[in-house]
């Protein structure tokens, strides 16, 4: 049979204060917790550096788009505050237009679809393509740089369009010759190989360049002197014999 502990009244008593303290430490916890999650969404826009004044690019209105999306998610701004406050964010023509058109946008994703709809309208896949194709890489171009343009056109079509081999085929002869002597189309299967073979050519490239430059440099400084005396080569006017013999001459004669 179990035995009953007995406790004093002065244990019953430390009993129950450290009960009455974990409660009220718990009911702060969870009011701190609540009271965050209260301060969250009730940011603005206020401090945001980001703004955008209309320019029809849409690589200018997608790097807005996504900055103050950034800087939304970050600052726990709510989407009610977020449309009441994105009017800070326009100056100019943009400015101008969100007055005429704010009473359509009810949510912070209407108001999203406006900018885009308005200042960077979808391109039909036709024009993507005749932009695509435009312009090869010229000698001067960084792959990088040629490669980051070109995938931002193919962003533009509809999803599932192209699968990473088809997009490679399509960029792959439009890079210039000195890439594709080096680079086998078969060898590259993602555009990291591609681009990680491409900065080794660039580099290598580059080495050639200096050590070509380097050795004009040398037979620059190689070159044989001319005597300004006499034009032959190999000395100089100061130690130049015909010059000394000619002194020689003058000097007897006199």
């Amino acid at each position: 049979m179990a035995q009953l502990t007995q406790m004093t009244n002065e244990q019953l008593r430390e009993l129950i204060e450290a009960v009455r303290a974990a409660a009220v430490g718990a009911a702060g916890s969870a009011a701190a917790a609540g009271g965050a999650d209260a301060s969250r969404g009730k940011g603005n826009f206020s401090a945001c550096t980001h703004s955008f004044g209309g320019t029809r690019d849409h690589d200018v209105v997608e790097e807005f788009i996504g900055n103050i999306e950034t800087y939304k998610d970050v600052e726990g701004i709510s989407d009610e505050n977020a449309l009441k406050g994105i009017s800070l964010l326009f100056y100019g023509m943009a400015s101008t237009w969100w007055q005429g058109v704010r009473k359509e946008a009810t949510t912070w994703k209407e108001a999203i679809a406006l900018i885009r709809e308005h200042f960077s309208p979808t391109k039909p896949a036709y024009q993507i393509y005749t932009e695509f194709f435009q312009n090869k890489q010229e000698d001067h171009d960084p792959i990088d740089t040629f490669v980051i343009q070109k995938r931002a056109l193919l962003a533009q079509l509809p999803n599932g369009r192209h699968d990473e081999e088809t997009e490679l085929d399509l960029l792959f002869g439009l890079l210039n010759i000195k890439y594709r002597k080096h680079i086998s189309r078969q060898g590259v299967h993602t555009f990291k190989d591609l681009l990680e073979q491409g900065r080794i050519i660039e580099h290598n490239n580059q080495e050639d360049e200096e050590q070509v430059a380097a050795t004009k440099n040398t037979r620059g400084s190689k070159r044989i002197t001319r005597c300004t005396y006499c034009s032959f080569r190999g000395h100089t006017f100061d130690n130049c014999r015909k010059r000394q013999k000619d002194r020689q001459e003058d000097q007897n004669e006199k």
